[in-house]
């Protein structure tokens, strides 16, 4: 999640926006009534067909469904509270074009990854372009040496690609005493214009973990990382892969639009089949689904916000400590169109540097929130998507521009951009589009990072089946997936769909089914 990096940069950790929302979906071809003699939930149960519920259709959701069917198991549902698939993966349209308003970027660019396999063999992969170059200005409208400034960047990067064990400390921490040292090795009068570019290393590494204070986030965070390779920037693309995945998935088995009140677990429920079934999904239109197995894949945004009250009996109390012990933080993308491009054909990338900025303290200000709208990436190719910007802010400075009205948020933005570039006859854009994930009641942000003496393998414990007391032969009843239930790839969407094949695996095991053998994804370019 954290230590891909690309053409020596730091790449946004967008990552996450992945894991199923809080809802059920509903498909038009889908009709559930009682007097229905086609009700979908009337398929004939065995011992090696049971009855398995997955709530919400994002990647871990629909990740854990099509390997579920892969394996030969047909009694699926999955339940979507939104109307569409996607989770943290979505899509908005802004001038001409579709835009990914979630997650955008493939943490670990190579075959380890299932997801930049299945972009491959869609032949998504070839149609993204080649990194451009990045432009770095200062407040007074002058533009930065971009040999120095990358020079000083990738030292920056160097810093934070550390990785702590047991360490205790805050990233912070960690990187204002190493940045100290890197600063210290310069010449004197070169020193503050150091500091001023490591500490936008910094303020970029918010955006990469959704934090406010990089003091709050733990250095041994990543202990556990495993790292499939380069980040890869797939705007466009990345809702398109979705889409491509649920296309191997019945229509009729996907319930949009149906939010779950209530999952009732270790019980014995009567079907109309005449057999019970310990788990027992009730949802806010009074729609009740009854399971053998249910795989909740909600954000841990939405565990926070509802874990008390939405399982019967409740959780026990070590997964609930989790729950609160874990942070889920905030991205929001800013997506500004213009009728003219004022950026040069070869820039991918516009960062803004502060003289004054520390390494010492990095960390959001709500007072000064323009101090933390540091980093524009320009979509490209232009042809598809037009002259558009998006701007990158992480943490509370997200949670503010969420409520903002767009007409003033365009108007700083475009006195902010002026400043800097030094052209005072920029227009504002023509349209503005901003994501609003902490608002949203079936996300709540954008992904989870793992706060100061947090050890990873908490993470275990939240992905941990409930275990029955009333009917313990009844095991693996509520199982868990989403980027959160992983401490290898927590926070990136390649994280939440293989804890969806996590929990379809144990499935598998239980019931003696094997995995097909992988197919290797370098048969098509």
């Amino acid at each position: 999640m954290v230590q891909g990096k690309r053409s020596g940069r730091i790449t946004l950790a967008v990552k996450c926006w992945i894991t199923a929302t809080f809802h059920v979906m509903t498909s038009t071809t889908l009709r559930l009534s009682a007097s229905s003699h086609k009700d979908p939930f009337k398929v004939m149960k065995t011992s090696q067909q049971p009855r398995i519920v997955v709530i919400g259709a994002g990647v871990a959701g629909l990740g854990a469904a099509t390997k579920l069917k892969e394996l030969g198991f047909t009694d699926l549902t999955v339940v979507e509270a939104s109307g569409t698939v996607g989770g943290r993966i979505a899509k908005a349209i802004i001038g001409k074009a579709w835009v990914d308003t979630g997650a955008q970027y493939i943490h670990g660019a190579s075959e380890e990854n299932p997801l930049y396999c299945l972009l491959r063999k869609s032949g998504f992969l070839s149609q993204v372009p080649d990194e451009g170059n990045t432009i770095f200005y200062r407040r007074d409208g002058h533009k930065v040496s971009e040999d120095f400034a990358e020079r000083v960047y990738e030292a920056g990067e160097g810093i934070l690609r550390q990785r702590g064990n047991n360490s205790g400390k805050s990233l912070g921490e960690h990187f204002a005493e190493k940045a100290q040292g890197v600063i210290e090795a310069w010449q004197a009068d070169e020193k503050k214009s150091v500091q001023s570019v490591l500490a936008l290393v910094g303020k970029d590494y918010l955006i990469n973990t959704a934090a406010s204070d990089l003091h709050n986030v733990s250095i041994d965070s990543w202990q556990y990382y495993v790292n499939m390779g380069d980040d890869l920037n797939v705007e466009g693309f990345m809702f398109q892969m979705v889409e491509t995945l649920a296309e191997n998935f019945p229509e009729e088995r996907l319930l949009l639009n149906k939010t779950v009140a209530k999952i009732e677990w270790d019980g014995s429920f009567p079907g109309t089949d005449s057999l019970a079934y310990p788990v027992r999904v009730v949802c806010e239109d009074g729609q009740q689904i009854l399971a053998d197995h249910v795989i909740v894949t909600i954000s841990l945004g939405c565990l926070k916000a509802q874990a008390a009250t939405l399982f019967s009996p409740s959780l026990p109390g070590e997964k609930m400590e989790v729950i609160d012990k874990l942070c889920f933080g905030n991205i929001a993308k800013i997506f500004l169109e213009y009728e003219v491009a004022f950026w040069e054909s070869n820039v991918s990338r516009i960062s803004l540097i502060w003289d004054d900025d520390s390494v010492e303290s990095v960390s959001t200000n709500k007072t000064q929130w323009l101090k933390h709208l540091n980093l524009f990436t320009v979509m490209t190719p232009k042809e598809r998507f037009g002259n558009v910007l998006i701007g990158w802010c992480p943490g509370d400075i997200a949670d503010l521009i969420e409520s903002m009205p767009e007409k003033e948020l365009s108007s700083a933005i475009t006195e902010h951009i002026r400043i800097f570039t030094g052209n005072p006859n920029i227009p504002p854009p023509k349209s503005v589009l901003r994501t609003q994930w902490r608002r949203n009641n079936f996300t709540r942000g954008s992904y989870s990072f793992i706060p100061v003496g947090v050890d990873g393998q908490v993470m275990d414990v939240l992905a941990q089946p409930l275990v029955g007391i009333k009917n313990p032969s009844k095991d693996l009843q509520v199982l868990f997936s989403g980027e959160a239930t992983i401490k290898t790839m927590y926070s990136t969407v390649q994280g939440a769909f293989l804890s969806g094949h996590r929990e379809a695996a144990r499935l598998a095991k239980r019931y003696g089914r094997t995995a097909p053998p992988a197919v290797h994804c370098n048969t098509q370019d």
